[in-house]
């Protein structure tokens, strides 16, 4: 079994190309009208079902749980000392105030809530992404750049260098197995040498991604390749009426929000207002 038939084969796997684009631009919409914990949790929850649509594996859930856990830990504690607004209550003093830090260095929990809430911005945003890129293989991807009418020079670019990402992953990780191997192991010589280690380990990444490009190129061009020709594929992807009405779904939500949070904003800056959209002023500044 290949890397990612799991994936291809999942439900979302099977999904057009030109859909899961409008689920991912739906997204990327919603985690930005959205301000509310409670509907960003929703919007993020959604997220986690497209995940688990896309039938994860082991090392896939592992790799996106260890980034985001780490994405929400850095924001909140970023969030959490840097915060500037008032009212703010410290929850952890770290520095006492001095000459340097004239408030001294707080963890506040205002700053906290702030963070946790940003970061379920991207939480949202990266699940669905990975989800995306797990579950469609180069050619559908082709396919369905190809179907929005984009020129084939620039979806034949976008390809290529999605076949390359699995690669440069797994010779990454074979530099890494060769250093440890020889006795390397991060930060035990200080962060300064580890530093140096990692950033002298892409040296051989890079020239092995530059001589792997240079082969495809000169392989494309010894089979006649050009990308002014005329092409056909083997299989074509169709737009059904279900996936018009999924499209259609989302628009219409997306395009909902939108409305009340411009008519929720008019009304914030006294440019209008209707008595009769008082429930809706309520619901967006409880929920939206």
């Amino acid at each position: 079994m290949r890397l990612f038939d799991r994936n291809a084969t999942s439900p979302l796997g099977r999904l057009d190309v030109r859909l899961k684009m409008a689920v991912g631009f739906s997204m990327s919409l919603l985690v930005v009208l959205v301000d509310g914990l409670p509907m960003l949790a929703a919007v993020a929850m959604i997220g986690a079902i497209v995940f688990a649509l896309g039938r994860p594996n082991g090392s896939q859930v592992k790799l996106v749980g260890v980034t985001l856990a780490l994405v929400v830990w850095g924001l909140m504690l970023s969030q959490g000392i840097f915060y500037s607004r008032f009212p703010r209550h410290a929850l952890v003093v770290l520095v006492e105030p001095n000459w340097l830090f004239r408030d001294g260095l707080k963890i506040y929990t205002q700053g906290i809530h702030y963070g946790l809430v940003q970061s379920l911005r991207f939480v949202a945003m990266a699940l669905v992404g990975y989800a995306i890129c797990f579950s469609t293989e180069p050619d559908r991807f082709l396919r369905g750049l190809l179907a929005m009418r984009v020129p084939f020079s620039l979806a034949f670019m976008a390809t290529s260098a999605i076949r390359f990402l699995p690669l440069m992953a797994e010779e990454f990780r074979t530099v890494h197995l060769a250093m440890r191997m020889k006795g390397y192991r991060p930060f035990r010589n200080g962060i300064r040498d580890t530093v140096r280690v990692e950033v002298a380990s892409l040296r051989p990444v890079l020239a092995g991604t530059i001589r792997r490009s240079q082969e495809v190129a000169l392989s494309v061009l010894t089979r006649g390749f050009t990308l002014d020709a005329r092409r056909t594929s083997l299989s074509d992807d169709r737009f059904g009426a279900w996936h018009w009405t999924a499209l259609a779904g989302m628009i219409g939500l997306v395009g909902a929000i939108a409305a009340c949070k411009v008519l929720f904003w008019l009304y914030q800056h006294e440019l209008y207002y209707a008595a009769a959209l008082r429930p809706l002023y309520a619901l967006v500044r409880e929920w939206l």
